[in-house]
């Protein structure tokens, strides 16, 4: 809640540019439903600067939802037990309602066919709908396109969706 671009911390170039480019997708949100992905080593701001934009398009009426894909799935396995009052089916509507999805941790996830298909649908339903999908990610552009598939990474750029790769050290 409290990440905005002002206190993002820029000591240098790249970050500024980091900057920049989250801001400049903010700007075009109204106009693309591409999203971003955000690539990087952990610890260096890919989540600030998706809740800063995140916080934004909250003060501007927006919906957005921001989970890791481990529990994401997770939340998938619930609808399968016995006694679940939410089917997979709400929990897919749910998933691709919001204006803005953003899934964290990508790559994380156990690789099983199962969440590769859900996360197609997911990625798939959303473009088809015009609503941006983003991604945080530790992953580079070869070993996420292996992860998701080249037919995923394909939706996610299309709409004016942007790359932006956060190539400096920890913060933490």
């Amino acid at each position: 809640m409290e990440c905005s671009f002002d206190n993002f911390v820029v000591g240098n170039e790249l970050q500024a540019k980091a900057l920049n480019r989250a801001k400049a997708w903010l700007s075009k949100s109204s106009e693309n439903f591409g999203g971003f992905i955000f690539s990087g080593s952990c610890g260096t701001g890919k989540n600030h600067l998706a809740a800063a934009i995140g916080n934004k398009l909250l003060e501007s009426g927006k919906s957005i939802l921001v989970i890791t894909v481990p529990d994401m799935m997770m939340k998938f396995r619930e609808t399968y037990q016995k006694g679940a009052t939410v089917t997979e089916s709400q929990l897919m509507d749910m998933f691709c309602k919001v204006d803005l999805l953003v899934l964290d941790d990508v790559g994380v996830q156990h690789g099983k066919t199962n969440e590769s298909v859900l996360l197609f649908q997911i990625i798939d339903r959303r473009a088809s709908s015009r609503k941006a999908t983003s991604i945080l990610t530790n992953l580079d552009d070869k070993q996420l396109t292996e992860v998701l598939s080249e037919r995923v990474v394909d939706r996610l750029r299309m709409g004016g969706g942007i790359w932006v790769n956060f190539d400096w050290e920890s913060y933490r």
